[in-house]
């Protein structure tokens, strides 16, 4: 069983948790900073930040940005998170990331998306046809109800 982005593989079978949003930071005096209306295409005109190839969140970013100008990666978000406080460009974030992310790089700014915001769902993934499938299933509804305290939307 694993926990990550939904959709996985073919084979698998998914049981979704939660969806998420995207938060966009900046630094606090980008001409962004601080809205809860940016509309996505707007990505297409910002040097983005990203990951480096081989990240879930990477490949969502840039389906999301479709191939949105950004020429800094970086191996985490946390070094993303530092490149944005040094000025460079902006980032993606989940929305459960940005406390813990941009507190450690002291002062950024956060920008929310108009409706529907971007985001992503996650979920437990395992074999289909395991013996283990009503466990898993079990675990499942344990996690959603830790998780209703977070910047999320319970799936299921």
């Amino acid at each position: 069983m694993l926990l990550l982005a939904l959709p996985s593989l073919p084979g698998m079978r998914d049981i979704p948790l939660y969806d998420e949003d995207f938060v966009l930071v900046t630094p606090p005096g980008h001409e962004l900073a601080g809205r809860t209306d940016v509309p996505r295409d707007l990505l297409l005109d910002l040097d983005v930040l990203l990951l480096e190839e081989g990240h879930c969140l990477r490949d969502q970013a840039l389906d999301l940005c479709r191939e949105a100008p950004g020429g800094t990666r970086a191996a985490g978000l946390s070094t993303l998170v530092q490149l944005v406080a040094g000025g460079l460009g902006v980032t993606l974030l989940p929305a459960t990331a940005v406390a813990v992310e941009t507190g450690r790089a002291g002062y950024l700014a956060t920008t929310r998306f108009a409706d529907p915001a971007p985001g992503r769902r996650i979920g437990l993934t395992h074999r289909q046809g395991s013996a283990r499938t009503p466990e898993y299933q079990r675990l499942a509804a344990t996690l959603r109800e830790a998780l209703r305290p977070l910047p999320v939307r319970i799936v299921g």
